[in-house]
């Protein structure tokens, strides 16, 4: 197999994988402590634009992964609307302009669509880090998606170099070493809380 192939595949894999623990975590303990609402509502205006590109590209790891990720966006968005982290309105603002965006560029340039998946895109992880940076409280926050979420950028990295396209490669050097803090605090974070409990009781 090809590099190509190989890389594609395992961000592919990591891709569909990377997001649902935190779908996961936020549902199971009804928590969305030190959840940057924000980065996912970049991300919900980013990953459509991701998608189309995906499409008029002819890439289908792409396209599996986005569409993939966007679905568990949604799902995050439904928590922090109930939670109160985010007001109704704002996602669904979003998701409709870019939905037209898309729609719109896919057919008459979709290098734009790719550049402003880019622009919009790369600096989504960015309000989460900055969250990491302020509190030590991420209760809501899976380390273990992050963890994914930077092997993922790795391989889509890879990918980009092997296909020759910088539009997928380089907005992973802002997302590896981003989610690979973020992962760090957010254990930090759970570790601390479960001790807790035990220093009270001694």
């Amino acid at each position: 197999m090809t590099l190509e192939a190989v890389s594609g595949t395992i961000a592919t894999l990591l891709g569909i994988v990377f997001i649902w623990p935190q779908v996961v975590r936020v549902y199971a303990r009804q928590s969305v402590e030190g959840i940057a609402a924000n980065a996912h509502l970049i991300g919900l205006a980013g990953t459509p634009m991701w998608f189309t590109y995906a499409i008029t590209t002819d890439s289908v790891p792409m396209m599996l992964s986005n569409l993939n990720i966007e679905i568990a966006i949604i799902a995050l968005m439904v928590m922090l609307v109930r939670k109160k982290a985010i007001e109704l309105w704002k996602p669904v603002v979003v998701f409709s302009a870019t939905a037209v965006f898309c729609a719109t560029f896919a057919y008459i340039s979709p290098t734009t669509v790719g550049v402003a998946g880019v622009i919009i895109g790369t600096p989504a992880i960015l309000p989460q880090v900055w969250r990491a940076v302020r509190t030590k409280q991420l209760f809501g926050v899976s380390a273990t998606s992050n963890v994914l979420l930077a092997s993922m950028g790795a391989g889509w990295f890879t990918y980009g170099l092997s296909i020759g396209d910088p539009v997928v490669s380089y907005p992973n050097l802002v997302l590896i070493p981003s989610a690979s803090y973020i992962a760090w605090k957010a254990w930090r974070s759970h570790h601390v809380s479960q001790l807790q409990p035990s220093v009270s009781h001694a």
